[in-house]
């Protein structure tokens, strides 16, 4: 009788709530003009509004600067990637991805770069001083690249050309084939997004370094991604982890796929759970020891990543894993609780960040087969 009662209170627990919280994600899978245009009503809500440091509660002035420059960055994509997928719409998403970058170049934004440099990323491009810049100009980068794949006629197109010539002179000259985001710090992830960026016109430095990556940067256990490396001889400085594997998953499916789709699948393989029927993303593999979160991983619950598990819904949708996809939007759905405002939706409990990190996830472009 006692075992009885217990498995009719835990079966409910298994089947219904996960079931109930994927009851869209084959909507948002295919990508359904309606669920995009109501998530992107509620992001534009979120960054056209007065948006700067002091809306961020990290504790640290450069990790809210972070948030506001990644909450812009996000959105930027979720807008651009908007626009591709519905190109009816592209006249009036792709001014509000053009709102973004505008956000991105001003003073106020650019400060938890220019602060940790002592110097402007934007001033030092036409000269080589060892101050990289990578955590900004390689992420905005991107975001340019991606404008000018949508507008050929991009007005951002000679920074765009500008940066790009920065960020290869760069790259040639270091011995890692990596560039510091932050004076003696050094991001494989971030560097993904530098890589990805300069793709489209420099071809072989991008072959060359998916070569040196998958020879230095990644756990041979497992391929996952090397959270951070030593800058001058490019050792392991950190472990294999979650939130920057599933990352850079996302940013390298702009520059190579069969790369991305690697790190898509080590993730998967390595990190990716079930619990209770939800999608849970593990921050680092078995056989390394567990920190215990941090401005990346977000807060670890038992393991689990909150960021991890939110990046690799833009890996399971950019890869075509309606599988993991469902499970992974499930668990957004439970912890974010989106919530219907008019023709708006937004993740009550995102926040700027969370929500426009998810409509970049949600709306990620998918890789031809």
């Amino acid at each position: 009788m006692w075992a009885a009662s217990v498995a009719a209170f835990l079966l409910p627990l298994w089947f219904v709530p996960h079931r109930w919280c994927e009851r869209d994600s084959a909507a948002w899978f295919r990508g359904d003009e309606q669920f995009q245009s109501q998530l992107a009503r509620g992001v534009e809500r979120l960054v056209t509004n007065p948006l700067s440091r002091a809306h961020f509660k990290t504790g640290s002035a450069q990790f809210n600067g972070e948030w506001l420059f990644g909450t812009c960055l996000m959105a930027g994509f979720g807008f651009g990637q908007t626009a591709s997928e519905h190109p009816q719409w592209r006249a009036r998403y792709l001014p509000l991805m053009e709102f973004c970058i505008e956000r991105i170049l001003s003073a106020d934004v650019r400060a938890f770069d220019r602060e940790m440099w002592r110097n402007d990323p934007l001033d030092t491009l036409d000269r080589d001083t060892g101050q990289d810049h990578a955590a900004y100009l390689g992420y905005f980068n991107l975001l340019l690249s991606l404008h000018r794949q949508l507008n050929p006629n991009s007005k951002y197109a000679a920074l765009n050309d500008c940066i790009t010539s920065a960020l290869v002179r760069r790259l040639e000259r270091s011995p890692t084939l990596l560039l510091q985001s932050y004076p003696a710090e050094t991001y494989p992830v971030d560097n993904a997004a530098v890589i990805a960026s300069v793709a489209p016109q420099h071809r072989p430095l991008v072959e060359k370094w998916i070569a040196r990556c998958r020879k230095n940067y990644l756990d041979p256990k497992t391929g996952l991604l090397i959270q951070a490396v030593e800058p001058h001889s490019g050792a392991p400085a950190d472990s294999p982890r979650g939130s920057g594997t599933a990352l850079a998953a996302y940013f390298l499916s702009f520059a190579d796929p069969a790369f991305s789709r690697d790190l898509y699948q080590a993730a998967r393989k390595h990190l990716a759970d079930t619990f209770l029927g939800f999608g849970v993303v593990r921050e680092y593999p078995h056989h390394c020891p567990e920190g215990c979160g941090d401005i990346d991983s977000g807060p670890l619950i038992l393991g689990y990543s909150i960021s991890a598990t939110g990046f690799l819904i833009g890996g399971s949708r950019i890869h075509g894993d309606a599988e993991e996809f469902t499970r992974l939007t499930g668990t957004a759905h439970l912890f974010g609780a989106p919530l219907r405002r008019g023709d708006r939706r937004e993740y009550v409990t995102g926040g700027p960040l969370g929500n426009a990190i998810l409509f970049a996830m949600l709306t990620a472009r998918r890789s031809s087969p």
